[in-house]
């Protein structure tokens, strides 16, 4: 029968839950499995504060005590109800045994470091005796062992044992009194009977999983599935997480199995450590940042050149127990920088100024600098080594995001590159490296302006195609913050689009456009897009200091398309200069494809002589619509109600959509077009035009006898009337004209936009376009187009 050997912190099964979660473990994969239990330290069931109370000679000591014995028989009562009695004659027993130690050390006023480990291994005891009762009761064959005599142990048959106390520990796994030190301790001793026994070894973590960095620091942190034994000690030794780097050396040397797993998530398999080396697909496995340190440097021209001074430096901090964290040095020898705990950093500054003080006075050492609140940052994995760039990505990352490098190290096995940088900074460091290392190139972080019609259909297509584009073509579209009507929703790894509406109700906050854009545009993603569903002139005329930054620009809204045209032409201006796109198909025709077909048409060097179209959807079933039996007032009124209308009718009667789409598609034809010089037909009789809307619909009829003299002006020529926008040989209109009844336009339909373009090539018989040119559906298509247009320039394969 193969066996596991499974560490856990004895604090991890204070509770009956927490115990039955064990057995459950004990289940797995059907092997025999050894448990070994480190003491509880911290808690109603440690006994640390018993020790320091009878160090005090606290008379309070009896009663605390008395309190811990009544928690671990609470305890063995809520667990093994049936055979609690043997579990409190022997519990009942180890108390006197421990009532008696705390009595000496009470008249020693010090307790020994053997007194100490004794009353801490009595916790682990405790708690293997209870789960040894537990085991009983589930009809599992069992052992209790003292961890003192576990490598003795020879038979290790029994289907579960569980293993207390403390075995001999080497030097190397001491600390600097002497005093074995907690952390890793269960793991190291089950480390050294899994390598006897040739076992599968798990550690299980108390805190979380292994992630590729700290969850705390980067949320879209991921479980790391394997780590070579050279990956996991660099790993421990830069403060992840998850083992003390001696833990595992036992197994290390048989080239056995490590699972790290965690205990709130039992049915994660967590991660394994084997001798195997990391696969191909990333050369940094993870990044980890050692927090509260602080830089030493010293500086000197006396340095240089002069053997023993690193010697001497390194032996006195060795002296005063400090320990060295990172070491750089100049080529030059002209100065050393070390790191170090920053509760070591004034001891250290004394010690260098005792050790070097000739050096000081005679001016060999001019400077010894201590800089607080750093932080060390690295970067590990296998692939690093030989690999051509990791570190210039390492360092260009930190770079994008501002981030100032007061010293660098890598070891010569390239495994393991790492920088001391303002603690300040560690966070969004560490955000924008994992981005650089882990994410898509093709990740866009997304802020949305105006969730209403068009831009709430527009998260909605998001969310059904979202997965689907990222598994597809490795391009990662997240949405990280909306804003509407003075309110802004954000979210560091990306809004759940499924449920936005709920979420933005519950969840948001007053806008502020400053958090807004640093939050989109937050350094540690590899793209920032701006997508403005609205239809501001102020948001329009920002679009410019928007790219100046970065920010790439989809929208449907027309205002910064057919703003002044200097201004127009200064988008572009700082696309070519920064990079940055702007992206404004559907101001046009929606969902058609309008601009798009206009660039390619030119860019393929055809002459495009005119272009003419409907492009209102409400003036096109206006005049599709009208025969003459109805007055048009009935069929304005009738639109309204429909919703075919903006909220005032008069803002599509006025022609301005119409001439502001016209401009769009003249500037896009190479003419330096001005709204202001395009001639307008305004549909509203100009006494109507200032009135309030209520007025406005009681005196609608007076617009009614000019449409019908039109309408009865082209019926007698044959011709349909329509309302049109036109560019030809530089000159634009908008107005109501009359066309053939073969005419495209007079065929047209419902709420279609029509387009017509007549080129060098398409003389004869001119392109046309036809098809939906307004409504929530197509136009939040368009712009889903535009951002994939964007993504496809920025290297996805869509």
């Amino acid at each position: 029968m193969a066996i596991q050997v499974h560490a856990l912190d004895g604090a991890l099964l204070t509770s009956k839950s927490s115990i039955e979660k064990l057995f459950k473990i004990q289940k797995e994969d059907g092997d025999n499995k050894v448990f070994v239990i480190s003491p509880v330290r911290n808690g109603e069931l440690a006994f640390t504060h018993l020790i320091r109370s009878a160090e005090k000679k606290d008379e309070r000591l009896w009663a605390s005590l008395e309190k811990v014995r009544n928690a671990y028989m609470e305890l063995a009562e809520n667990v093994v109800k049936k055979s609690s009695e043997f579990s409190a004659d022997e519990i009942d027993s180890a108390f006197l045994k421990a009532e008696e130690v705390l009595r000496v050390i009470w008249l020693l006023g010090k307790a020994s470091l053997e007194a100490e480990d004794y009353l801490d291994s009595l916790t682990s005891y405790f708690i293997c005796l209870i789960l040894k009762n537990r085991a009983l009761q589930l009809s599992l064959s069992s052992s209790l062992i003292d961890a003192a005599c576990a490598l003795e142990k020879e038979d290790w048959s029994d289907e579960v044992s569980f293993v207390y106390g403390k075995m001999p520990s080497p030097l190397a796994y001491s600390d600097a009194s002497g005093k074995v030190r907690d952390e890793g301790e269960s793991e190291y001793e089950a480390s050294l009977i899994a390598s006897k026994v040739q076992a599968d070894l798990v550690f299980w973590n108390s805190k979380s999983l292994l992630r590729t960095a700290s969850i705390k620091d980067v949320p879209s942190a991921h479980v790391i599935e394997s780590l070579s034994y050279e990956e996991a000690t660099e790993l421990s030794f830069f403060g992840a997480p998850i083992i003390h780097p001696h833990s595992f050396l036992p197994a290390q040397l048989k080239g056995l199995d490590i699972y790290l797993r965690y205990f709130s998530d039992i049915e994660n398999k967590g991660t394994l450590i084997s001798r195997k080396k990391s696969g191909k697909e990333k050369n940094a496995r993870a990044f980890s940042v050692v927090r509260n340190i602080v830089l030493v440097n010293i500086e000197g021209g006396g340095l240089s050149g002069i053997p023993g001074i690193s010697a001497r430096l390194f032996s006195s901090l060795k002296r005063e127990k400090i320990s060295v964290i990172f070491i750089s040095q100049a080529s030059s020898e002209y100065s050393i920088c070390f790191a170090i705990r920053k509760t070591d950093g004034r001891k250290a500054e004394r010690t260098i100024n005792r050790e070097f003080m000739y050096e000081i006075e005679s001016g060999a050492i001019n400077n010894i600098s201590i800089a607080d609140d750093v932080a060390i940052l690295a970067v590990v994995g296998d692939n690093m080594s030989g690999s051509v760039g990791t570190a210039g990505l390492f360092f260009s990352s930190l770079a994008r995001s501002g981030v100032n490098v007061q010293a660098i190290a890598q070891g010569s096995s390239e495994r393991n590159i790492s920088a001391v940088i303002s603690e300040k900074d560690s966070k969004k460091a560490l955000r924008s490296l994992h981005s650089t290392f882990f994410l898509s190139e093709q990740t866009l972080s997304i802020g949305l302006y105006g969730p209403g019609n068009i831009g709430g259909t527009l998260l909605d297509q998001l969310a059904r195609e979202r997965v689907r584009l990222k598994e597809t073509f490795d391009l990662d579209l997240r949405v990280r913050a909306i804003a509407r009507r003075g309110y802004m929703m954000l979210s560091d790894e990306g809004i759940d689009l499924r449920s936005w509406r709920e979420d933005f109700d519950r969840q948001k906050i007053k806008y502020n456009e400053q958090i807004f854009l640093e939050h989109v545009g937050a350094s540690y993603y590899p793209h920032k897009v701006i997508v403005d569903c609205t239809s501001s002139n102020d948001l329009a005329l920002k679009y410019y200091s928007l790219m100046e930054k970065g920010f790439h620009i989809v929208t449907p809204n027309k205002k910064a398309a057919s703003a002044p045209y200097e201004y127009y032409k200064s988008l572009f201006d700082i696309s070519r200069k920064t990079g940055s796109k702007f992206y404004y198909e559907t101001t046009v025709g929606a969902g058609l494809p309008i601009i798009v077909t206009l660039k390619d048409l030119r860019e393929t060097g055809d002459d495009v002589k005119k272009v003419e179209g409907i492009f209102s959807g409400t003036l096109a079933w206006l005049f599709s619509s009208y025969d003459g039996s109805l007055p048009f007032s009935h069929l304005v009124r009738k639109a309204y109600e429909m919703g075919y209308t903006e909220p005032d009718p008069r803002d599509d009667l006025s022609g301005m959509d119409v001439a502001r789409k016209t401009c769009i598609v003249a500037r896009e034809l190479g003419y330096k077009t001005e709204i202001s010089e395009i001639p307008v037909r305004n549909l509203v009789p100009e006494d109507l035009r200032e009135v309030s809307l209520e007025e406005f619909f009681i005196r609608l009829e007076e617009m009614d006898e000019e449409i019908s003299s039109l309408y009865e002006m082209a019926r007698k020529d044959g011709k349909k009337l329509r309302y049109t926008g036109c560019v030809e040989d530089g000159k634009c209109r908008v107005d109501l004209a009359f066309y053939d009844e073969k005419h495209p336009f007079s065929q047209a339909s419902g709420t279609d936009n029509v387009i017509q373009f007549t080129t060098e090539r398409y003389k004869v018989q001119p392109l046309v376009i036809k098809g939906p040119g307004a409504g929530p559906q197509v136009t939040a298509a368009g712009v889903f187009a535009d951002i994939l247009r964007l993504g496809e320039y920025l290297g996805s394969r869509v």
